[in-house]
């Protein structure tokens, strides 16, 4: 076994079923290690929340969400706990062994076009199945699918990384939301992927977040195929202007594809339906799945396979490791204020959920970085840009 890393510290250390292997990411308001469980052979990634840090409703939403989903393509979500010492909550999840998929076109640089497509696939799939069950993810990026090996057996050497040895898994739903209870009307994700609805969202112009996310996807295909951000990125963070044309750049669906790589016309055609800032015009989830470029080299039975166990699981609803009632009792417990002075500093960002998380350069969280603001600024200075006088 690893040697635990000193990182971090060790929430769990007292807690007796978790030993620490070692860490695996940080993020604003907690951290995600690697643990072994007493009477379980697989490890498991935890992720680590102080208490006095914790939005107590988006986390019950989390977990809410993430229990109710059980798919090849979704991170599994195991159990939610309290360490002895009130001071931290953990969530309990399937360990994704191959990293994120940020790193890996960091590492891999942009992808050929047959690549890019097993893993799109592989995302709409996960997504697809997530809105068949109500939930929407609301922050889909590159740093939140995470990779698992997919080999039965292990591949030879440096075989290990090619794409059709590893799956896509679909994890953090921090900012998820039930599609069932009402249409999002705030502006949260990941600036890079924000959809220009979600700039102008306010509390009496709520937004499609199905629609949202597949916005999202669209970003996320793009940097697959050219290791670029369609808008452009942020080079200094405390450069104004440099945000304020990224999001004028969104807003409008200002983006255009590089010289090189050439990619195939099948291809350009589903960005050029993905990306389009009117949602109202953009290509739906059933259009992309039943798009020419979507559908080359799909496994069999594929477009199947979620509708016969969306319908299985709606007669008989997956379940994590606990009941809801104990699930329940465990966030009371952690909102004594006894324990934290009460919860509310907010739980955007959490860094990686179950794999190895990244530092992603200017990856802002939209209401923790002054970006809300600057948006307002915007709305007040270009009212026609961000339909705001419609």
């Amino acid at each position: 076994m690893a040697a635990a890393s000193t990182t971090n510290p060790d929430p769990l250390a007292s807690e007796g079923t978790f030993h620490k292997i070692k860490d695996l990411g940080s993020g604003s308001f907690g951290h995600v290690a690697l643990y072994s469980r007493l009477g379980h052979d697989e490890p498991v990634a935890v992720k680590c929340l102080p208490v006095r840090v914790v939005d107590y409703n988006m986390v019950k939403r989390e977990v809410r969400s993430h229990c109710s989903l059980n798919h090849p393509h979704v991170i599994l979500f195991k159990r939610l706990g309290l360490t002895p010492d009130k001071r931290y909550l953990f969530m309990v999840m399937e360990y994704a062994d191959c990293g994120d998929l940020f790193k890996y076109v960091q590492q891999h640089g942009r992808l050929p076009e047959a690549d890019a497509r097993w893993f799109f696939q592989q995302i709409i799939l996960g997504l697809d199945y997530c809105h068949r069950r109500g939930v929407v993810n609301r922050d889909l990026k590159l740093e939140n699918l995470l990779l698992r090996s997919a080999a039965e057996v292990p591949p030879p050497p440096g075989q290990l990384e090619q794409p059709r040895n590893l799956h896509i898994k679909v994890a953090d739903f921090g900012l998820c939301k039930a599609s069932v209870n009402s249409l999002p009307k705030s502006r949260v994700g990941t600036l890079y992927y924000l959809a220009p609805e979600v700039l102008r969202a306010s509390a009496d112009r709520p937004y499609d977040a199905k629609l949202s996310d597949i916005w999202s996807v669209g970003v996320i295909l793009y940097v697959l195929l050219f290791k670029a951000y369609p808008f452009g990125v942020i080079s200094d963070r405390d450069n104004k202007a440099q945000r304020d044309a990224i999001l004028r750049r969104i807003a409008n669906a200002e983006w255009q594809l590089p010289a090189h790589p050439v990619i195939g016309e099948a291809c350009r055609d589903l960005l050029s339906r993905i990306l389009v800032s009117d949602p109202a015009k953009r290509i739906t989830m059933e259009g992309i799945m039943s798009h020419s470029w979507f559908r080359e080299d799909l496994p069999e039975g594929a477009l199947e396979f979620n509708e016969g166990l969306v319908e299985e699981q709606a007669a008989d609803p997956p379940r994590c490791e606990q009941s809801m009632e104990e699930i329940d009792a465990i966030l009371s417990a952690a909102e004594d204020p006894l324990h934290g002075g009460g919860l509310g500093a907010g739980l955007a960002g959490g860094g990686g959920a179950a794999g190895g998380g990244t530092a992603a350069g200017v990856m802002a969280m939209i209401g923790s970085s002054g970006i809300d603001d600057e948006i307002d600024e915007l709305h007040a200075e270009h009212p026609s840009q961000f339909g705001m006088n419609d």
